[in-house]
């Protein structure tokens, strides 16, 4: 009996190194790319044909940090649980960028759970694709006297991307990732209710980012 329990923690003891580099941890930062939150389409001048002039409400690109956990189910499948935060300029522009107007600034916090595809499952680069749902908290402070509102807003939305990664070891890897979150705007048609030629786009919260994969 004795000699069998000391094989079984044997066996459980050489096990774990294995069962535990099927998690990792990532940590990143790089530029995060604002979609238009809102747009505004107006026509100019009495007399026909008239011009129509275009402004869009959006934020400044700004860095960004993202850290994640990554538990991997086999070589090429893995399911990552990622959260991200950027504070931004926000501004309204005119179409060619003939005015800019301050419009307060904007907290970005988003929480990803993406299904992982690697590729490739040998070689220094490992390739990946990468989606599935996103929650965004979006925080507005009106800094200037002309922000749409202030507060939070929360939207449910969805992740897509793909990155790159260069093994240094067989625990450390530098890794680059593209991810395009996708969620509803912040902003609601009724922020502006006496205003005309107003749409609503879906937001696209582009992130580049660049950093470590430590698997433990």
């Amino acid at each position: 009996m004795r000699k069998d329990l000391t094989i079984l923690l044997v066996a459980l003891a050489a096990a774990l190194p294995a069962t535990a580099q099927n998690w990792s941890l990532g940590i990143h930062t790089g530029a995060f790319v604002f979609g238009d939150f809102a747009e505004r389409t107006m026509r100019i001048g009495n007399d026909l044909p008239s011009e129509r002039a275009t402004s869009t409400l959006s934020a400044a690109t700004r860095a960004g940090a993202a850290f994640d956990l990554e538990r991997s189910f086999s070589e090429r499948w893995a399911v990552r649980f990622e959260s991200t935060g950027t504070r931004s300029p926000m501004s309204i522009k005119g179409s060619g960028d003939d005015f800019e107007v301050d419009a307060g600034e904007i907290d970005v916090g988003t929480l990803i759970l993406p299904i992982v595809f690697r590729i490739n499952r040998g070689g220094a680069l490992r390739f990946h694709l990468m989606g599935g749902p996103a929650y965004a908290a979006y925080h507005i402070r009106d800094t200037s006297s002309s922000a749409v509102f202030e507060g939070t807003r929360t939207e449910w939305g969805a992740a897509f991307g793909g990155g790159i990664a260069w093994r240094l070891s067989d625990r450390l890897a530098v890794e680059g990732n593209l991810t395009d979150i996708v969620t509803s705007s912040p902003i609601r048609k009724s922020d502006f209710p006496t205003a005309q030629g107003v749409d609503i786009p879906k937001t696209h919260n582009v992130h580049t980012t660049i950093g470590l994969r430590w698997r433990f």
